[in-house]
């Protein structure tokens, strides 16, 4: 028996729970799936309501539209006004993205990733988070923090060693490179492919979900994710100063440099300060 869709109140992303499967879908479409404060507060919400739902077994994470997610909505007014907060307030405001990051982890069911298009900073530290992943074959995964003066926060580092290794992990960061769907799975980032666009790799995605609520014990399902996430996830505690150096690096002339170059369509110039 199915549920009704559900806006989470904002309309930016969409929760529909039928029989054991729950699809929660990014849905801003006309922003690139950007996600703005108010998605970010109604993937935690989700994952809240998705954490006590124990009829729940397997969950397929999802974009609406030509990409899985471009990251970050830096035109939201919401987030910009972080960015003019008091330090100590701004610290705890930038916290949101890691919560996100950590809650999508934690969900006791198996989660699926369904990744098209672009999928790139926070939409990929999202993908990252989820257990298993799809790439369609018009995927282009990639992290720019660094091409826009930016470390490479929201604890996700960590992940990122996990499934690619200190040196593919340090080639991804700093040379803003985008993985495409061979890549990914090469890489370690993607189990399985499909066809390009959302309808085939969400279809896959549903697929393989149908496949695992058939034949995977949930309880040994849930404890084998929880161990693995532990080993993976051993070193985490290393990255408490992301934040900090996501701000630290945000006074840089550097960062201005790069936030300029990318609205005025050029190349940036750097000067190490």
């Amino acid at each position: 028996m199915s549920k009704p869709d559900r806006s989470n109140r904002t309309g930016v992303v969409t929760l529909n729970i039928e029989g054991p499967i729950a699809e929660v879908t990014l849905a801003r479409p006309d922003a690139r799936n950007r996600l703005s404060s108010a998605a970010l507060d109604a993937l935690l919400e989700i994952c809240t309501e998705l954490r006590d739902d124990v009829g729940v077994r397997v969950v397929i994470v999802q974009g609406a539209g030509r990409d899985f997610s471009t990251g970050v909505d830096l035109k939201d007014p919401a987030l910009a006004e972080v960015a003019r907060q008091p330090l100590g307030q701004r610290r705890r405001s930038l916290l949101v993205g890691p919560r996100v990051v950590e809650a999508v982890q934690a969900l006791p069911q198996i989660t699926i990733a369904a990744m098209h298009g672009y999928c790139l900073g926070g939409g990929g530290c999202v993908a990252l988070a989820c257990d298993l992943r799809v790439a369609a074959d018009d995927l282009q995964f990639g992290m720019p923090e660094a091409q826009r003066g930016m470390n490479m926060s929201w604890h996700s580092v960590p992940l990122m060693v996990a499934h690619f290794g200190p040196a593919r992990t340090k080639e991804l960061l700093v040379t803003g490179k985008l993985l495409d769907s061979a890549t990914a799975v090469s890489w370690g980032l993607a189990n399985r492919r499909s066809a390009a666009g959302p309808l085939a790799v969400q279809a896959e995605a549903r697929s393989w979900a149908e496949h695992l609520v058939r034949t995977t014990p949930p309880i040994a399902a849930t404890m084998i994710k929880e161990t693995v996430n532990a080993v993976a996830n051993a070193h985490s505690g290393t990255v408490h100063m992301d934040t900090d150096q996501f701000i630290l690096s945000q006074s840089s002339e550097d960062f201005r440099e790069a936030v300029a170059a990318f609205i005025e369509k050029r190349e940036p110039r750097y000067e190490g300060k």
